[in-house]
């Protein structure tokens, strides 16, 4: 009973994420199974969209405020042989764990002074080809980076 179960949940899974056709017998020998890839990848052959994204920290409330700060980030699948990031895969990870949706980050929240010397974070560029445009100012620095970590650590 349990088998027969689980194969009507696998059999529904497969016909909803399109892996398998309602016409098409489980189990064909004339057709190959379905490979299921993680999220972010891509088969041989095929090209995968990647993240570029250029960052930038100032001292300040705008992103021109003193001398700013700037490095690019390349995610992969792209080679990151633009990257000037200090720490890519973490930076990548970060990126990632929000779908691009830097507004999301909080990476390590917890106390940081009340005192107002603010910082302004901007990120520009791709997210797994889709226009990627940020622009945040923090309190701090400390809230900087608690809030989006190793993202614009530089």
């Amino acid at each position: 009973m349990k088998t027969t179960r689980a194969l009507a949940l696998l059999a529904t899974t497969l016909l909803t994420t399109g892996l398998a056709s309602a016409t098409a017998p489980i189990g064909n020998a004339a057709t190959p199974p379905a490979t299921v890839r993680a999220p972010g990848t891509s088969a041989p052959g095929t090209s995968a969209l990647g993240t570029s994204l250029r960052l930038t920290v100032a001292h300040g409330e705008t992103p021109s405020s003193g001398t700013p700060r700037t490095v690019t980030l390349e995610c992969p699948p792209y080679g990151g042989t633009a990257t000037t990031h200090p720490d890519p895969v973490t930076a990548c990870r970060l990126v990632d764990s929000v779908n691009g949706d830097l507004d999301r980050l909080d990476v390590d929240p917890g106390v940081c002074t009340d005192q107002y010397d603010p910082y302004t974070a901007t990120a520009s560029g791709t997210y797994r080809g889709h226009p990627l445009s940020f622009r945040h100012t923090y309190g701090n620095h400390c809230v900087l980076l608690r809030t989006a970590g190793a993202v614009f650590d530089f």
